[in-house]
């Protein structure tokens, strides 16, 4: 059993022409032309379309806001009950385990070393996995080519780029034989708006363009059908389960189906779709969006309503909602009965400023939680905030394209028009900062923390920019901020170490990084860091070990190498001193002799 799962695929890109290997899938398995996501964002997709859960149900409403709380039930576990080899191979910083879609794998392998990986090196990973595999499987392979920024230049061009690596991939299958006794999904987590309704890319409204997905299902001895009826993401694994004989029948108690009794009947589940989005609300204080579809009709739940008649308007350009008020009101009954479903809150998480910057990476901002005491009231609608968003969203892609000047300009024009978005700040301080201007990054970050004390990300980046300034008291204070609010903060224990180091204090400054290893494992500055203080402290065994697990995490880094050589000298290793010695120039010119 294998699921495939391409971030940001459009359900009108899967053609001959922009996807001939999915193209040729599509040939012989079951589409379902109509598919519905939860959420146009990849970590409440994939929490619903593992869970069999709506959003309100399984607690996920956002990319890196909370992680999947750990009595919610998932389909990889109980596969692995049952007694599959499981294993999960994804592609961007959004899916990384700590935010809990791990639970039920045996391998989750979620090693990336920036905020994406390439679908060549996942697969190649994954085809290496179901070589040593046992019998049956499950295998999971996220891949995010389509995403923005698009590397290849255009949206469509980076979904060919990916159909061509699972044309090799499906080759592969072939030649091991594993083709005609597999059950294999395709689809998405979402779509992309490519400028419908205004929106570039995707997360901030409900419209189709993001919120409808591809699906095909190809099963042995199962002919190619096409089925229109309305489907959701959330019945994926219940039917890919009934398909593969994995469990008699879904779970009880989650909102999905198995659809093979009417896909086989050729009937209608009279399904409602239910969609939202928290981004408004969780980034930049603004009101929700929620939606219900069913039966031909759209109603979006918005400070100003909407609703649509999909079939007819498919460009959701005609808002019926005066005219039909009657419908309307009905489909807001049943998307508050799906909201009056939920049990689970949402376990909000702040990101440190490392994850911060790898989301910006991707065209997203710093997570920041919802401000205390928030309004009473939605908060304002989303189509009304359309022009600050964009010159956010435009702001954050000048800034990774390497023209800081002309995202500050944007940023700018954005504070003009609504003043009290604590995002705009945040991002005016860290490229500031980025730039070197410590201190018009910190002014800055400042009105950031005014706006929203408890933006944890933007706390770290304001002590590194008083660190830079030589306020290095200023500095401790904002870190210690930080661990007040989240002890389990590790970048904060890493700054706090740098400052202990930089005033000789190596006692203390191994202290914070091993509070810092002890939150996060596979932390590579930590283990960096911690090795150099070691070799400060005359402690070079102990250091090696540590450099070498820094190593062994980046083993391009010139810096970790040139220290690890440093080590292995002082602990008179020194023909394995002089291999690292090289391999730190190969790595970078700085450390040659």
């Amino acid at each position: 059993m294998i699921v495939v799962t391409i971030d940001t695929l459009r359900a009108d890109h899967v053609t001959p022409q922009i996807a001939p290997a999915l193209d040729q899938l599509r040939k012989t398995s079951i589409e379902f032309t109509d598919a519905v996501t939860v959420a146009p964002l990849t970590l409440p997709a994939h929490a619903s379309l593992f869970t069999g859960l709506y959003p309100p149900r399984h607690g996920v409403h956002d990319n890196h806001v909370s992680s999947l709380p750990e009595d919610v039930p998932t389909y990889a576990a109980r596969l692995k009950q049952r007694g599959y080899a499981t294993g999960a191979f994804v592609s961007a910083v959004m899916l990384d385990h700590r935010y809990g879609l791990d639970r039920g794998f045996d391998v989750y392998d979620d090693r990336i070393d920036g905020p994406e990986r390439a679908a060549v090196d996942t697969l190649g990973r994954a085809g290496t996995w179901l070589q040593t595999a046992s019998r049956p499987f499950f295998l999971w392979i996220h891949l995010f080519e389509p995403h923005a920024p698009y590397r290849t230049g255009t949206y469509a061009s980076e979904v060919t780029a990916v159909d061509t690596e699972l044309a090799t991939f499906f080759t592969m299958l072939r030649a091991r034989q594993l083709w005609d006794d597999i059950v294999l999904s395709v689809t998405s987590d979402h779509g992309e708006s490519l400028g419908e309704h205004g929106e570039k890319t995707h997360g901030f409204f409900v419209y189709d363009s993001t919120i409808r997905i591809p699906w095909l299902l190809h099963a042995p001895g199962r002919r190619a059908a096409r089925f229109a009826p309305q489907v959701r993401i959330v019945d994926q694994m219940a039917t890919i389960m009934a398909l593969a004989d994995a469990g008699a029948s879904a779970p009880g108690g989650i909102d999905g189906v198995n659809l093979l009794p009417f896909v086989d009947g050729n009937r209608s589940p009279d399904l409602e779709a239910y969609s939202e989005t928290y981004l408004p609300r969780d980034q930049f204080n603004w009101s929700e969006l929620r939606a219900l579809r069913r039966a031909g009709r759209k109603f979006i739940d918005a400070p100003q309503p909407e609703l649509y008649d999909v079939q007819a308007d498919p460009a959701e350009s005609a808002n019926l909602y005066a005219e039909e008020r009657p419908n309307a009101e009905s489909l807001a009954r049943q998307l508050a009965a799906v909201e009056r479903s939920g049990s689970h809150n949402t376990r909000v998480r702040s990101s440190n400023d490392v994850e911060a910057d790898k989301f910006m990476a991707l065209g997203y901002i710093g997570f920041s939680p919802p401000l205390a005491g928030a309004r009473a009231d939605r908060g304002a609608d989303p189509k009304a905030k359309l022009p600050v968003y964009t010159l956010t969203m435009d702001a954050i892609e000048l800034s990774e394209t390497g023209r800081p000047d002309a995202a500050l300009h944007a940023l700018r024009r954005a504070r003009a028009l609504d003043a009290d978005v604590t995002q705009v700040h945040f991002l005016e301080g860290a490229i500031l900062g980025g730039r070197g201007d410590f201190r018009g990054a910190a002014a800055a970050l400042e009105r950031t923390l005014a706006l929203n004390p408890r933006f944890v990300a933007a706390r770290l980046k304001l002590a590194l920019a008083y660190l830079r300034l030589g306020h290095d008291r200023a500095a401790e204070q904002q870190l210690d901020a930080v661990l007040r609010d989240e002890p389990a903060n590790y970048r904060a224990y890493h700054d706090l170490a740098a400052i202990a180091y930089a005033r000789g204090e190596f006692d203390h400054a191994e202290a914070l990084e091993r509070k810092a290893l002890a939150i996060k494992s596979d932390y590579f500055d930590g283990w960096n860091a911690l090795g150099a203080a070691l070799i400060m402290k005359h402690q070079a065994s102990a250091a090696v070990d540590a450099l070498q697990k820094a190593t062994d995490i980046n083993p391009r880094s010139g810096q970790a190498l040139h220290n690890l050589s440093l080590a292995l000298a002082a602990a008179a290793r020194r023909d394995e001193a002089e291999r690292a010695a090289v391999r730190a120039c190969a790595a970078d010119r700085q450390y040659c002799r």
